[in-house]
């Protein structure tokens, strides 16, 4: 099996809901589930981000669901638009959505599936101007990537960024996602101001002014970096065998 890595690039305003992603650096979209079918794709996202820009992640997503002109990455028509908020909190949605394409050139997920069909594996994430794809496949992609290469719409543009061995073969168990920048940031300004001293130096809100973001941005950032570390800390000194995709937020799906 080999992994192929798809990434697709958006220019503003060339998609709205990919415009909220470039817009503010925090919000952070990853697959937790991704099926379909050469006229279908359903799945499961978890977005994360600051809660007003989650706010407007909700707003556009009814938009988008609901307006008749709505296109896929290649220009199809989506004939069926449906999602569902499984749950929500002020930092994080998880996201059930099902799309259905008509007659055109259709997205990744479609065309791959159309190509390899059974057996196909997929995940995504989303990050700035950046909508990633991964497929875990043992057939050429040349194919795949030619289709949607030619067909995208105005204002995107697609690269294979990497063909190999999935990462996820070999890992040993250890937790391996790593800090953003944003966040190792707000976690070593947290240190050097005595956040976490007895007693405490400086308030999240002093840090914050310090560093020139909202209470709210840096209190996030914050709160996602000491959410790695304990994962860090559970994978490397407590007996308990991490998922490498396993987040205690998820822990609900499989209770």
């Amino acid at each position: 099996m080999r992994e192929f890595v798809f990434t697709v690039e958006y220019e503003a305003g060339a998609d709205e809901v990919m415009d909220l992603f470039i817009e503010h650096a925090e919000l952070y979209a990853r697959s937790m589930e991704i099926n379909a079918t050469s006229e279908t794709v359903w799945g499961i996202d978890k977005v994360v981000g600051p809660t007003t820009v989650l706010d407007e992640l909700d707003d556009r997503l009814e938009r988008v669901a609901n307006d008749p002109n709505t296109t896929g990455m290649c220009g199809a028509p989506v004939t069926e638009y449906e999602y569902t908020i499984l749950s929500s909190n002020p930092e994080s949605r998880k996201i059930h959505s099902l799309r259905r394409e008509g007659d055109g050139p259709r997205s990744i997920p479609l065309v791959a599936a159309n190509h390899i069909g059974e057996g196909l594996i997929m995940r995504s994430e989303r990050r700035g101007d950046q909508f990633r794809w991964r497929l875990l496949i043992d057939e050429p992609v040349t194919a795949i990537h030619e289709e949607v290469r030619e067909n995208l719409r105005e204002g995107l543009s697609l690269t294979v960024e990497r063909l190999g061995t999935p990462p996820c073969l070999l890992e040993d168990g250890r937790v391996q996602q790593t800090l953003t920048p944003e966040q190792k940031s707000a976690l070593e300004a947290a240190i050097e101001r005595g956040y976490y001293e007895e007693p405490r130096q400086q308030s999240v809100t002093e840090i914050a002014a310090d560093v020139d973001v909202s209470r709210s941005t840096f209190q996030y950032r914050l709160n996602r970096a000491e959410a790695w570390l304990a994962q860090q800390f559970a994978a490397d000194s407590l007996d308990i065998d991490l998922d490498v995709d396993l987040d205690p937020e998820d822990i609900e799906f499989i209770q």
